[in-house]
């Protein structure tokens, strides 16, 4: 198979976009760009990819991509992340509380020492069973390619990878990277002579505000999307 560039990658997988969240945007209005940077406060990091639009339900609506090619590779080896390992952890400590009921010993026991050592008992216990069973889990690990996401904030993140690059992964990095980018909310689409979905991406809410703020040409982008000339 042909060498395809980052760069061809970058733009069809762009234009691709643009034209799939276009029937989502209010008066058909986005902002389309690659090579976008945020701001210098946020670290002048420089999305390959990068669209907004009015959302009619959402309001201001943001989608970034990191584009990647055969010669980045190395970028998609999977590693264990123990910040994710103990978030996932506890929150599956906490569930356990919830669902054995002992979270409830807090406002049904009146021994005061008992009613907060069986939930954090409960909580600690299930915790550290989670982690056992799971340490070689996909749910805990990460990539290099997914921590560069992370600098590009969105509601929506997409990692477009060249099919060329893809196929010569052996079956097993092909499922780890689907199941990581999937468990991290990552979209993933693969281009060949055409875009193929492997993953849709997970909706990421900022608190009531919105993504646009992160990016150095906010003030553009705001005045396009309120129609303001």
């Amino acid at each position: 198979m042909t060498l395809i560039l980052e760069r061809t990658v970058q733009n069809k997988a762009q234009d691709y976009l643009e034209k799939k969240y276009r029937r989502k945007a209010k008066g058909n209005r986005i902002f389309s760009k690659t090579e976008m940077p945020t701001k210098k406060k946020y670290g002048s990091k420089r999305a390959d990819g990068f669209l907004a639009f009015q959302h009619y339900i959402w309001g201001n609506y943001v989608v970034s991509i990191e584009a990647k090619s055969k010669k980045t590779l190395p970028a998609i080896k999977p590693y264990r992340d123990e910040y994710i390992m103990v978030k996932n952890c506890l929150a599956f400590g906490f569930y356990c509380c919830l669902g054995s009921g002992a979270f409830f010993a807090l406002f049904k026991m009146e021994d005061n020492l008992f009613r907060f050592l069986i939930p954090i008992y409960t909580l600690i216990i299930s915790a550290l069973m989670y982690s056992l069973f799971t340490w070689r889990s996909y749910r805990h690990q990460t990539m290099d390619v997914i921590d560069q996401l992370k600098q590009y904030p969105a509601n929506e993140k997409w990692l477009a990878f060249s099919k060329d690059s893809f196929e010569s992964l052996n079956a097993k990095k092909k499922k780890d990277l689907k199941k990581i980018c999937k468990a991290r909310g990552i979209g993933l689409m693969l281009y060949g002579r055409k875009i193929s979905i492997l993953n849709k991406p997970k909706f990421r809410w900022n608190l009531g505000k919105d993504f646009i703020k992160y990016y150095s040409r906010e003030k553009d982008v705001r005045a396009l999307l309120s129609n303001k000339k």
